[in-house]
């Protein structure tokens, strides 16, 4: 059992930087994709929340939750609150993040992962987008750790950027893009329409997949662009699937 957790643990972690990721089309920045839009026309408000199943081979794992809160005040700055939760049977991780309201770039992030096995550990980074640089302490019950990471690009977030993407109007087919993270860069490309199978039923959505070859999502092919599926073959079979949107 606890070489499982710890797979478990390895998928989760996996699944969390390499999915739900580097989405924009090659020469368009973060400031172009928002532009000016008033936020009463963003295709998500306040309280809306997705629940996903997690599925590992095939079989269900767990949950993971997925809302945005609107806007919170960061340090006397006015940001976007987004959280993601996920609960499996090996370990629970709380994430709260803070973004920029004109680029949908990190500003703060606020971890919390609790393992059925070994202590609590608390991660905050903290990002400097002017200097392309985050801060990162992590804190358990018997250490304290930290380090920065540095970067050549502004430094994106793999779940701020499926809200990044929403608010694009248009997808070229076949265009590539490349996206910075903390510890990679991948190229992204939008491969059309296709109909996939969810608790919902029958979806159609836009499509994607990223070279190298690690993970493909969907997004719904209508105003909204809702997350709808995310398939990680590089980690073994690992998804995550839409099963209700309040």
């Amino acid at each position: 059992m606890p070489r499982l957790i710890i797979i478990l643990v390895i998928i989760l972690s996996c699944l969390l930087v390499y999915t739900m990721v580097n989405m924009a089309p090659k020469g368009y920045t973060v400031e172009a994709a928002f532009g000016n839009r008033d936020t009463s026309q963003l295709p998500f408000k306040e309280g809306e929340r997705f629940t996903y199943q997690v599925k590992y081979r095939g079989l269900k794992i767990g949950k993971s939750i997925l809302t945005f809160h609107g806007e919170r005040d960061l340090e006397g700055k006015k940001a976007y609150y987004i959280t993601f939760d996920t609960s499996t049977s090996a370990f629970m991780d709380n994430e709260e993040i803070f973004a920029d309201k004109d680029t949908f770039l990190p500003l703060e992030v606020h971890r919390m992962v609790k393992k059925t096995i070994g202590f609590t550990d608390k991660i905050k980074e903290r990002y400097d987008q002017e200097n392309f640089r985050v801060d990162i302490t992590q804190k358990s019950k018997l250490r304290k750790k930290g380090h920065s990471i540095e970067k050549d690009a502004p430094i994106h977030n793999a779940i701020l950027l499926t809200y990044y993407y929403r608010v694009r109007e248009n997808f070229n087919k076949d265009e590539k893009a490349k996206i910075t993270l903390p510890t990679v860069d991948f190229e992204v490309m939008y491969n059309g329409i296709e109909t996939i199978e969810t608790p919902m039923g029958e979806q159609r959505a836009y499509a994607f997949t990223s070279e190298p070859p690690k993970f493909k999502f969907w997004l719904s092919a209508d105003e909204r662009k809702i997350p709808l599926k995310i398939d990680n073959p590089a980690v073994a079979g690992y998804s995550l699937i839409i099963k209700s949107i309040d």
